[in-house]
C-alpha cells in the first residue's frame, strides 16, 4: 500500500509539473503574457484528471471553445455587459449537469478562463491584436490553450498510467447550476460595468472554486478558500520582499502554481492548494513594489466574493427546506 501510494504521488507529481511546462516557458518569454490564459486553460482538464482521457479531451475542447467565445465577446463593446454575463449565465447552468457525474470542478474552471479573458484581456490583446485582428487572435488564444491541455492529457495518461486519482463521491442538495450561473453572472455583470480591466474577475473564480454541489462541500471551501487566501497572500508577500530578482519571482510563482495543483489533485486539504495558487496568482500578477497592494486586493475580493456565496447558500438551503 505504501509502495502503491508513494508511486501514485511521484505520478501526480510527474504528471503536474510536466504539464505545465508550457506555462513556465512560455513565463520566462516575450510570450509571458499568455502565461495566465495558459495556467487557467489547463484547470479544466487537469480536474477532469480522475474521470480518464476521454473527460479531459472534453474539457480540453470546451475551455477552447469557451476561450474563443470570450476573446469575441470582449470585442462587443457597449454590449460587453450583456454578452459577457449571459455567456456565464449560460456555462453555470451547464456545469450545473456536470455536477452528478463529479465533473463539475472541470466546468467551473472553464467559467475562471472565461472570465478572465471578459474582464481583462488587455495583456493577450496587447501582444496579439496589434498585427492581427480579433477573430485572428480568438482562434489563436483557443488553439493555444487546446494545445496545452493535448500536451497535459498526454502526460498525465504516460505518468499516471495505472494510477487511480481520488474521486470523492458528490452529493447534489443544492440548485447548484443555478446558483452558479447567476452569482457567477452576477459578478461577471458587476466587473464589466464598473471593474473593467482589473483583477476583480477574481470574485468570479472565488465563486466558481468555493461553490459545491451541496451544503457541506460549500461550507468547507468556504473556510478553505478564505484561509489558504490569506496564508498564500501573506508568503506571496514575504517572498518579493525577500527575493529581489523579478526572474527568481517568476520561477517561484511558476512553482507555486505546480504545487497548488499537485496538492489539489492529490486531494490535499482545499487551504493548502489555494495558499500555494495564491502565491503563484499573486506573483505572477503584480510588480515586487505592488505585491502587498495586490495581496490586500485579493483578500478583500476573495473575501466579498465569499461572504455573498454563503449567504446566497444560506438562504438557498432555508427556501428548499420550506
Amino acid at each position: 500500500m505504501a509502495v502503491s501510494r508513494a508511486r501514485a504521488v511521484a505520478g501526480v507529481g510527474a504528471a503536474v509539473v510536466l504539464a505545465l511546462l508550457p506555462v513556465v516557458v512560455a513565463s520566462l518569454s516575450p510570450w509571458a503574457p499568455l502565461a495566465g490564459a495558459l495556467v487557467l486553460g489547463l484547470l479544466p482538464s487537469l480536474n477532469a484528471a480522475p474521470a480518464g482521457p476521454r473527460a479531459m479531451a472534453a474539457a480540453a475542447v470546451a475551455s477552447a471553445v469557451a476561450a474563443v467565445a470570450a476573446v469575441l465577446a470582449s470585442a462587443s463593446g457597449p454590449l460587453l455587459p450583456v454578452v459577457g454575463t449571459a455567456l456565464v449565465f449560460g456555462l453555470g447552468l451547464a456545469v450545473g449537469s456536470l455536477a452528478p457525474h463529479g465533473l463539475h470542478p472541470a466546468g467551473a474552471a472553464t467559467i475562471t478562463l472565461v472570465a478572465y479573458l471578459l474582464v481583462d484581456p488587455a495583456q493577450i490583446v496587447r501582444l496579439l491584436d496589434a498585427r492581427h485582428p480579433l477573430w485572428l487572435v480568438a482562434l489563436f488564444v483557443g488553439a493555444v490553450v487546446l494545445a496545452v491541455c493535448a500536451w497535459a492529457i498526454l502526460v498525465v495518461h504516460v505518468a499516471l498510467r495505472g494510477v487511480a486519482l481520488p474521486s470523492p463521491a458528490v452529493v447534489v442538495n443544492l440548485p447548484y447550476g443555478l446558483l452558479l450561473g447567476a452569482l457567477c453572472g452576477l459578478f461577471t455583470l458587476v466587473c464589466l460595468v464598473w471593474f473593467p480591466g482589473t483583477n476583480a474577475w477574481w470574485a468570479v473564480m472565488t465563486v466558481a472554486l468555493i461553490l459545491q454541489p451541496d451544503r457541506r462541500g460549500t461550507g468547507d471551501r468556504l473556510g478553505g478558500r478564505v484561509w489558504g487566501t490569506v496564508v498564500g497572500g501573506t508568503a506571496a508577500a514575504l517572498v518579493a520582499l525577500v527575493v529581489p530578482w523579478p526572474a527568481a519571482l517568476t520561477i517561484v510563482a511558476v512553482v507555486a502554481a505546480l504545487v497548488g495543483a499537485l496538492l489539489l489533485l492529490a486531494g490535499a486539504a482545499y487551504w493548502q492548494a489555494a495558499a500555494a495558487t495564491t502565491v503563484g496568482v499573486v506573483l505572477l500578477t503584480f510588480e515586487r513594489d505592488a505585491v502587498i497592494a495586490g495581496d490586500l486586493q485579493r483578500v478583500v475580493i476573495t473575501l466579498v466574493a465569499a461572504v455573498v456565496t454563503a449567504t446566497v447558500v444560506a438562504l438557498s438551503a432555508r427556501l428548499v427546506r420550506t
